[in-house]
């Protein structure tokens, strides 16, 4: 069959004004409604266990508050590492030199290298 052939039924089934029986448009609807997906009912439990990055997502919230946390991670880091100026200065003016020796808890890099 070719698109020609397609054409002349669609202009003979306009011409006679024939329309489809109600018998088959309640198949075709019942068919339809068939493939459709169901809705679950409010409150029932699925039988598949979720897995273990499921139940930590939402034990701490869901997604959103994943994505804040890994945000507030790396800005931490971020602040933590690189020591932007204006920090280091206001660090300085809150926790002011003392008489006593500080104590270093955190080596630098060169240390690290220095011991081997």
């Amino acid at each position: 069959m070719n698109p020609q052939d397609l054409d002349d039924l669609f202009a003979t089934a306009r011409a006679t004004g024939a329309d489809a029986s109600p018998a088959l448009l309640a198949r075709v609807l019942d068919d339809a409604l068939a493939h459709q997906p169901q809705p679950r009912a409010i409150g029932a439990v699925s039988q598949a266990r979720p897995g273990l990055w499921a139940m930590l997502t939402a034990a701490l919230g869901g997604g959103m508050s994943l994505a804040g946390l890994g945000t507030a991670t790396m800005a931490g880091l971020w602040i933590g590492f690189v020591q932007p100026a204006s920090l280091t200065n206001l660090s300085d003016v809150i926790w002011q030199e003392t008489a006593m020796d500080s104590v270093e808890l955190i080596p630098s890099f060169e240390e690290f290298l220095a011991e081997g």
